[in-house]
């Protein structure tokens, strides 16, 4: 019988399980966790705080209870404090060691809360967490916050300015890059959402680097930044980013980056022992090299390939493939691709109306690069099925529907044209 233990129970770890399952009905699966709560989305915390969905359905797959009806697995309430690789087998903080035939870690990430003073004063929180929701939540519920300060324009912090916008706050949003979502927008897309967000009342400065956080005489909270700028506010939100949780891999053996390195059957530098979700970095389509790109979605496709392979299977994941995409306050960005990638002798391609901002840029070879467009919500997966073709199947150009779905929608035929153009079937 195959033996299985799964290390973290977040979306690729629960996928993993089900794609064991559905593969081997025999197969032991033990599944380790720090948490005792069923397997909860990230990205979905900030709908819970805003009132958009029930407590609940942050937790999609339901309970570790049903859970482990669905899909007969052991359930271990354990941190896993060691792997050693070589033998593949888990240490508990109880100092339990058990051997395994496979192992697939799935550990995820964390919000990076760095050594900066005053972090941990009343009232400065992040968000990642299910109890980070609950936190805040509670906080904006209680009436007692009237002023938010957001430290870092990330995917998360855009959506905790709308949570605290729309509960009333006053609300800043700082962070130390030169513009908002330096990663993934051109600097031209970025001062259209800043612009956007300040017409809703959002102050919004770039260029500022966390010094340190002071609490006031009246339990206000003031942040002191590196430039000497000081913003104060009722409540600070840290969302800077997040850290792979993978210190306890220090002595397995296994090769690691700031994440765990895996090939596309995500298995790692040690056969039978694998890694899905935010906690690895696995081979990027667009640039062959791997990269840590910490989406749901890809999260759980990892778990599921991850899954299969330590079933005896033999599936490779291939869709790693940098796509943003952020809704906040009835604005709308897409971003898909690498902007890393782009350089100025690259062709460009920039169009703007009343309903969309498009900026791209293509390689010569005629391979899109990065691209990013503001509006488009109703349409971005066409954007976003096309892009991946091209880069998985070479198949760039449009089919006639899908054409015909974006004139309807106002996107202008050079830009269908720069993605690639028709192609009549």
């Amino acid at each position: 019988m195959n033996t299985i233990a799964i290390i973290g129970f977040g979306g690729a770890g629960y996928n993993a399980a089900r794609a064991i399952r559905k593969k081997d009905s025999e197969a032991l699966i033990d599944v380790y966790s720090d948490s005792a709560k069923g397997p909860y989305c990230p990205m979905l915390t900030t709908y819970f705080v805003k009132g958009s969905i029930p407590l609940e359905a942050m937790y999609p797959f339901g309970t570790i209870d049903e859970i482990q009806k669905e899909l007969n697995t052991n359930f271990y309430n354990k941190t896993v404090t060691a792997v050693k690789g070589a033998e593949k087998c888990i240490v508990t903080d109880d100092g339990t060691e058990k051997a395994y035939d496979n192992i697939i870690i799935t550990t995820g990430s964390s919000a990076i809360m760095p050594p900066i003073p005053g972090l941990d004063l009343p009232g400065v929180f992040k968000m990642r967490t299910d109890a980070d929701a609950l936190y805040l939540k509670e906080l904006l519920d209680s009436d007692k916050a009237r002023t938010c300060l957001v430290i870092g324009a990330s995917w998360v912090g855009i959506k905790v300015v709308e949570d605290t916008v729309m509960a009333g706050l006053e609300t800043t949003l700082v962070d130390g890059a030169d513009w908002m979502f330096i990663t993934a927008a051109f600097e031209e897309t970025s001062l259209r959402a800043q612009k956007y967000l300040e017409s809703k009342g959002v102050r919004v400065s770039c260029g500022e680097m966390l010094d340190h956080i002071e609490q006031e005489y009246d339990g206000s909270l003031t942040a002191l930044m590196k430039s000497g700028d000081r913003f104060n506010a009722d409540c600070i939100a840290i969302c800077i980013g997040v850290r792979m949780n993978t210190g306890f891999l220090k002595d397995s053996g296994i090769a690691m980056n700031r994440g765990v390195i895996v090939d596309k059957k995500m298995q790692t530098n040690i056969p039978g022992i694998y890694a899905a979700g935010d906690c690895c970095e696995s081979i990027d389509s667009q640039s062959g090299t791997n990269m840590n790109i910490g989406v749901w979605a890809n999260a759980q496709q990892q778990g599921a390939v991850a899954g299969v392979n330590a079933a005896g299977g033999n599936q490779e994941f291939d869709a790693n493939i940098l796509i943003n995409l952020a809704h906040f306050l009835d604005y709308d960005f897409l971003a898909y691709g690498n902007i890393r990638l782009c350089s100025p002798d690259d062709d460009w391609y920039e169009y703007e109306d009343e309903k969309y901002y498009i900026k791209a840029c293509r390689g010569q070879d005629g391979s899109i690069k990065c691209v990013n467009i503001t509006g488009s919500a109703d349409i971005n997966g066409l954007f976003k099925n096309n892009f991946i073709k091209g880069l998985i199947e070479g198949e760039t150009s449009f089919n006639v529907k899908a054409a015909c779905q974006m004139r309807d929608k106002g996107v202008p035929q050079s830009f269908i044209d720069f993605l690639g153009g028709i192609k009549i079937d």
